[in-house]
C-alpha cells in the first residue's frame, strides 16, 4: 500500500534569523516572518559544480571528477514593510521614512522555508549570504526579491547526537498547516 503523498506546494511562509553559533540553526523563537511572498517565487534551487575529466588519445575519458556546485533560496516579498528593511539590515527609519542604505543584507543568516500543508515537508538553511532587488511597478506593486546563497555549515565536529554538522540544509515535516 502506498503512502500518503502530501505536496510542498502553494502558500508558504519564510522566516529569517542570525545563524547561530557554530553555523547552528536558530530556535523558532529567534526566527521573524517577512511577510507575504509572491505567488510561486519561494524556492530552493541547485546547481551542478564543475566537472573535470582526463581524456586518453582518441578522446576517450579515463577518469572523472564532479564538483559540489552551489545552492540558492528565491523569494519576493509582497508589499515589505519598512520594519523587514530595518530587520534585514537594509536601512532605518527617520522621520517616518525609510532610508535605505544598502541591499547586502550584513552577516550571516538563516533561512526556515515552512509550506502550507500539514504534513508536507519544509527546509531550513542555517548559513545564507542575503542580497535583495527592491522594485515596483503598476502590476506586483512593491516587491522585494531576496536571493540568498546557501553554504554548508563549516562545523564538521560530530554533534551531541554523533551526527555529522556539516550540511547543506535540512529537511522537516510540518506539524500543522498554515493558517
Amino acid at each position: 500500500m502506498a503512502n500518503k503523498v502530501i505536496m510542498a506546494w502553494s502558500k508558504c511562509k519564510v522566516e529569517i534569523g542570525d545563524t547561530g553559533e557554530n553555523d547552528a540553526f536558530p530556535e523558532d523563537s529567534a526566527l521573524t516572518h517577512i511577510g507575504y511572498t509572491v505567488d510561486k517565487t519561494a524556492k530552493i534551487t541547485s546547481e551542478d559544480g564543475d566537472s573535470l575529466q582526463a581524456k586518453a588519445s582518441g578522446g576517450e575519458v579515463v577518469a572523472e571528477d564532479q564538483n559540489e556546485g552551489s545552492m540558492q533560496f528565491e523569494c519576493q516579498i509582497l508589499e515589505p514593510t519598512d520594519e523587514v528593511f530595518e530587520f534585514l539590515g537594509l536601512g532605518s527609519i527617520s522621520n517616518d521614512e525609510l532610508k535605505v542604505k544598502t541591499h547586502i543584507v550584513p552577516g550571516d543568516k538563516a533561512i526556515k522555508l515552512t509550506p502550507k500543508n500539514k504534513g508536507a515537508k519544509g527546509a531550513k538553511m542555517p548559513v545564507c549570504r542575503i542580497s535583495c532587488k527592491y522594485e515596483t511597478d503598476e502590476e506586483a506593486g512593491n516587491t522585494l526579491t531576496l536571493t540568498a546563497k546557501v553554504f554548508k555549515t563549516t562545523n564538521i565536529a560530530a554533534g551531541e547526537d554523533g551526527a555529522d554538522n556539516n550540511y547543506w540544509y535540512s529537511r522537516f515535516t510540518t506539524t500543522e498547516a498554515l493558517t
